[in-house]
């Protein structure tokens, strides 16, 4: 993957932020200073000075609910943009929220609500991966087609009663996943349901930018 450029929790927040706030003026609804501030919060690690005061005036005054749909909705809008106008822009976006994935930010709550598509590394990937397995499945199936025509290569390769199970125990695990995704789903919700996919995704696929310093 492409070396990040955001190694401090500040320097990636404010530059979403910056992002967000220019989305919103471009879409004529321009954010208050209090949701402008309230995309930096968070319980841990690094945020503004007078979060505290920030955190009740918007408890007070403001809708959550209402608040990180529309957050949501301009982080959708930009994702978007941003991919199809600034190519170096928009990595640098995905860069950021790569970046600030793993740890507990108030940010990520909207990032998710927003359901932004895998990024180009992730999804480049995972279109890898598949393709590899892919290939790999229809290899030994052709292989087991021509039994007796192979020579002293079939040493290597499964029976077709191998081939059988290797295909049914693909379609079994495939099945669970899918069913076991949608129990964690229906319990958790949508949103959780991401971000927790999205932690096990950083574990196993982690990005140089997910050494976090505040």
């Amino acid at each position: 993957m492409a070396q990040t450029r955001f190694h401090k929790v500040r320097e990636a927040k404010e530059f979403l932020a910056s992002k967000i706030v220019d989305q919103a003026e471009r879409e004529g609804a321009s954010l208050s200073e209090i949701e402008r501030k309230m995309l930096f919060f968070t319980e841990v690690g690094w945020t503004l000075p007078d979060m505290m005061q920030v955190s009740d005036e918007f408890d007070r005054e403001y809708d959550q609910a209402d608040y990180e749909k529309k957050i949501a909705h301009l982080i959708e809008n930009l994702d978007k943009r941003l991919r199809k106008e600034n190519l170096a822009e928009y990595e640098d976006w995905r860069s950021a929220i790569e970046f600030l994935r793993p740890k507990d930010h108030y940010i990520n709550v909207m990032i998710g609500q927003a359901g932004l598509g895998p990024s180009g590394d992730r999804k480049k990937l995972w279109t890898i991966a598949f393709v590899f397995i892919a290939l790999f499945l229809c290899f030994i199936y052709v292989a087991a087609q021509h039994n007796g025509q192979l020579g002293s290569f079939e040493k290597y390769l499964p029976s077709k009663e191998s081939i059988g199970k290797i295909f049914f125990a693909a379609w079994i695990m495939a099945i669970a996943f899918v069913s076991v995704h949608g129990l964690i789903r229906l319990i958790l919700g949508g949103e959780k349901t991401a971000r927790l996919t999205a932690r096990l995704l950083t574990r196993f696929f982690p990005s140089r930018g997910s050494q976090e310093e505040d």
